[in-house]
């Protein structure tokens, strides 16, 4: 049985193949806008079905993997930055405060779907501006929402998490190994 992960992001990547599955990559290049959802929980699991189905449409013979990686603080979201500007903007608003980080899961294969998603709440320290923009000059953050990776330099600045890590960087992964090995079970 293919599996796909349809994605491009090396975080994701490298999960996956902690997990010991053999899959392909097929970036979903599907950017649909998610207009009606009744919780955050419910617009991340929206937009990883959204990327799913857009690889699965042309792979309907694979277990296709999306997935979307939400930040939010308070009531807004933050998504990936475009400029310098963005990025830094973001990190102050993150600065010294908690924000929740949402990833949504959709696997799709025939006579199988499967939603989740899982959070977890970052709780960061008190960094300064000059921190703040050493950071922005590197590339780390600009592929990231949020505009930082937990599991790179910037996780120096982090004071507490609560719920899963591996949310954060972008797969649940104890989540992901059990319904992929569930669907491949059944299969055999």
């Amino acid at each position: 049985m293919r599996i796909i992960l349809a994605s491009k992001s090396p975080r994701r990547i490298e999960m996956l193949q902690d997990l010991g599955f053999d899959f392909e990559i097929i970036p979903s290049l599907d950017d649909e806008v998610v207009k009606t959802y009744s919780t955050r929980s419910d617009y991340v699991k929206k937009l990883a079905k959204s990327k799913a189905l857009s690889v699965y449409k042309n792979n309907k013979d694979a277990l296709v993997l999306g997935f979307d990686t939400l930040v939010f603080l308070d009531d807004e979201h933050l998504g990936k930055p475009h400029s310098k500007e963005e990025c830094i903007e973001m990190l102050k608003k993150l600065r010294n405060r908690t924000h929740e980080v949402i990833t949504g899961a959709y696997l799709i294969a025939d006579g199988y779907k499967k939603s989740f998603s899982s959070k977890a709440y970052v709780e960061f320290l008190d960094y300064s501006d000059e921190e703040i923009i050493k950071y922005a000059n590197t590339n780390e953050p600009y592929d990231k929402a949020g505009a930082y990776a937990i599991q790179g330099y910037f996780g120096r600045f982090v004071k507490s998490i609560k719920g899963d890590y591996f949310s954060i960087i972008g797969m649940p992964k104890a989540s992901v190994y059990k319904y992929v090995s569930e669907y491949l079970k059944e299969r055999k």
